[in-house]
């Protein structure tokens, strides 16, 4: 399995948006200065905040928290859409959070991290494997969306925020879960208008069986 997933562009593609977000802390305090989420930066047409906020983090364990996340996700989820589709969905669900924030919430004019684009690609994976695996794609559907509801409604989240040392944006949350739904309901209606194609993961795997 491990073999597979490493053949797979799909997941490598996980694994590089791990790297760039390791290289972009490596950066420190003046990569989180030029790339956060800055609601007045953007204003002044810093346009690229909009994707890079999602990128950099507060500190090593906020990082490494969401490291887990995307390699989890990856490792359920990745083989359900190409590598472009993957690269879509992360771009279209960071401008999504990022808009929402900018319209719906001007009142946070600070936001860093990766949480709220996971929350978003974890509903759309947790979506498209509810067709091949039911009970795991509902399990994790009704867990993510019962969790952030509970967040909205004061559940604690006070330990992680000790963690990350940074507020816990559970808004950003919301936001990501929402368009995550919006994103992978929109998927599935396209994959019902070609049911017969296989995605290239599936061919790349099909491929590189028969070359073993």
């Amino acid at each position: 399995m491990i073999k597979q997933l490493f053949q797979s562009n799909s997941f490598l593609l996980f694994i590089g948006i791990a790297v760039i977000a390791i290289l972009i802390w490596l950066g420190g305090d003046q990569s989180l200065g030029l790339l956060r989420y800055d609601a007045s930066a953007i204003n002044d047409g810093q346009y690229w905040r909009a994707i890079t906020g999602h990128i950099v983090h507060s500190n090593g364990w906020h990082l490494l928290l969401n490291l887990a996340s995307l390699i989890m996700i990856g490792t359920l989820f990745s083989e359900h859409l190409t590598a472009k589709m993957w690269l879509l969905v992360f771009s279209l669900s960071a401008l999504a959070v990022s808009a929402c924030y900018f319209w719906l919430a001007p009142e946070f004019g600070y936001y860093v991290g990766l949480s709220a684009v996971l929350y978003g690609v974890i509903i759309i994976g947790a979506l498209l494997d509810i067709k091949q695996q039911p009970f795991t794609g509902w399990v994790v559907l009704v867990f993510v969306t019962a969790r952030v509801i509970w967040q909205q409604y004061g559940g604690s989240v006070d330990s992680l925020a000790e963690i990350i040392e940074d507020r816990v944006a559970i808004e950003s949350h919301l936001f990501g879960i929402s368009t995550g739904y919006v994103l992978g309901l929109l998927l599935l209606w396209r994959q019902r208008k070609m049911p017969n194609n296989k995605t290239e993961t599936q061919l790349d795997v099909i491929e590189s069986s028969r070359l073993e």
